[in-house]
């Protein structure tokens, strides 16, 4: 479930309870139009953590993450966001499960290991296009 107006970026989730969204709730207020920032909160559940973490992603993160989302595959990983505050890497396994580390260097290192459906990429790459057409971009 979101909140009114938000929509789920990133929802992976595990039988075993463990859990990541990325959760995008609107444009960041107070900034010109130019700068196309996004607001975001990360949730993170795991039997030894429950995080709530906000991330600010640019359009040039959702074209990113849609390479990403491309490319990966067993043994290899994905990223989100980058050097400039919280990142998220999946890394996935030879099983198709995943570890995730999130790392936000002012508040939070903790790694997850979750197994998401197997259909969980073409199920992401819908959500990217849901966050798309919610929130275009207003820069030129």
């Amino acid at each position: 479930m979101t909140d009114a107006g938000a929509i789920d970026l990133i929802r992976l989730e595990d039988a075993d309870g463990n859990h990541c969204t990325v959760r995008v709730t609107g444009r960041q207020p107070g900034l010109p139009a130019s700068h196309d920032v996004l607001r975001a909160e990360v949730l993170a559940h795991a039997s030894f953590m429950d995080a709530r973490l906000e991330l600010h992603l640019f359009q040039q993160d959702l074209d990113a993450w849609e390479d990403e989302l491309s490319r990966i595959a067993p043994g290899e990983g994905a990223l989100m966001g980058g050097d400039r505050g919280l990142n998220l890497l999946f890394h996935m396994q030879e099983d198709c499960s995943l570890v995730l580390t999130i790392n936000d260097p002012d508040r939070l290192s903790a790694m997850l290991w979750i197994r998401p459906p197997e259909s969980w990429i073409p199920e992401h790459r819908h959500r990217l296009e849901q966050v798309r057409q919610a929130w275009p971009p207003e820069a030129p």
